[in-house]
């Protein structure tokens, strides 16, 4: 037998085997002819275990699962891979090392917590994993394979004391911050944006990660006499201050809440002392709100959703909606799925309109999904709008339509 009648042997052997067993060749990590996986590190552990369980079980799988019972995207189902990081920068290094070198995923989707997602940067950068829309709030630019999500942090930070300023009139402006970079990305702009009119910090008071006793922040942040006071903290330590400055008597200062605070979970956390409080959301009211997108959320959430509490809520929001936005990425890749034909399908999509914020648009020099938002207050135990969607331009409020 010659040499090319040894090949073609070979071929109809691989071909045969290929055709028994189901399988097919693709070039592409995570990716074969019927599926594509996509994994992340969260916290279904630790200070942030609700948003990691509502984010990941209700609104990625809620969604996913929809889509996988219309038959998938391009033919293919969605898989998932998740681990618990409890917060943990170290945990979720380790973690996403093991979803890129061992269960192969195609892309990181929707991993949390600033720390968290910030230490896995530069590993999933030089291996050139797609990071998609991580629930974080510090600006990451410049990175070919990196989408962020919602408004980031500084932009937040410099949107409401803006608002604070020109809209309400506020000088004497204070901080509650985590002695992190999480606290640091509010406080550090909002210094920049007060010094833009001619101000300072009136007080800034700092806790540690964990920290459940704020007794002495509240005291020195009520002395100083704010207008106003912007609260950076995870929901457990934020809700002990809610209940520190209400035992103190403390309600001549309007408390700001600010990141993953704006959401009834927290207020819920604070045993109801949060009333009046107002806060800067980027989500339409979950519950409540009757626009048809977020009655399909809250419709798709209930049939789909894997975890036990389906409570409409913005951090299962969250995960819905960029779980909607990457399969929007998937469905314009075609069915020749690559990482790079991913994201240049991403990078081209322009006014993408969901019903849930303003429409949403990418390009090659970027990749942010969100800067707007619109300023709320607690009434009766719900985050209600005070201010319709506003964003900045030049240091400029500029109202937005959804």
């Amino acid at each position: 037998m010659n040499r090319t009648s040894k090949l073609s042997v070979l071929g109809i052997i691989l071909l045969l085997f290929f055709m028994v067993t189901g399988n097919s060749v693709y070039a592409e990590v995570g990716v074969t002819d019927t599926s594509v996986l996509v994994g992340c590190s969260n916290s279904f552990s630790g200070p942030l275990v609700y948003p990691g369980t509502q984010l990941v079980n209700n609104g990625l799988e809620g969604y996913f699962g929809f889509i996988n019972d219309q038959g998938g995207v391009n033919g293919r189902k969605i898989l998932t891979q998740y681990y618990d990081d409890g917060y943990k920068p170290q945990n979720a290094v380790a973690n996403t090392k093991r979803l890129v070198e061992q269960d192969n995923v195609f892309a990181i989707v929707a991993s949390q917590g600033t720390g968290a997602v910030m230490a896995t940067v530069k590993y999933l950068t030089q291996n050139k994993v797609p990071l998609i829309f991580p629930f974080q709030g510090v600006p990451i630019t410049g990175e070919k394979t990196i989408f962020t999500s919602f408004t980031p942090y500084d932009n937040q930070s410099e949107l409401v004391v803006t608002w604070l300023v020109k809209v309400k009139g506020f000088k004497r402006i204070g901080i509650l911050y985590q002695d992190d970079t999480y606290g640091y990305t509010f406080r550090d702009p909002a210094k920049k944006t007060l010094a833009k009119f001619g101000l300072k910090l009136a007080a800034a008071e700092s806790y540690k990660r964990g920290t459940t006793d704020l007794s002495a922040q509240v005291a020195k942040l009520r002395k100083a006499k704010l207008d106003a006071c912007l609260l950076v903290a995870t929901p457990p330590p934020g809700a002990a201050f809610l209940r520190e400055a209400h035992k103190q008597g403390w309600t001549e200062t309007k408390i700001i809440s600010s990141g993953p605070l704006t959401d009834e979970k927290y207020i819920n956390l604070s045993g109801g002392v949060g009333e009046g409080i107002w806060g800067l959301s980027l989500w339409p009211d979950p519950v409540n709100s009757t626009d048809p997108a977020m009655v399909e959320y809250r419709e798709i959430m209930e049939k789909y959703g894997k975890d036990r509490d389906k409570t409409p809520n913005r951090y299962s929001l969250f995960g819905y909606f960029y779980a909607k936005l990457a399969v929007e990425g998937l469905k314009r890749a075609g069915k020749n799925l690559t990482r790079e034909g991913f994201i240049a399908a991403l990078e081209g999509i322009k006014g993408w309109e969901s019903g849930i914020t303003p429409p949403v648009s990418f390009s090659a020099a970027d990749h942010l999904a969100q800067d707007s938002g619109f300023m709320v207050e607690v009434q009766k135990g719900v985050f209600r709008p005070i201010s319709g969607w506003i964003t900045l331009k030049d240091g400029v409020l500029i109202p937005m339509k959804q």
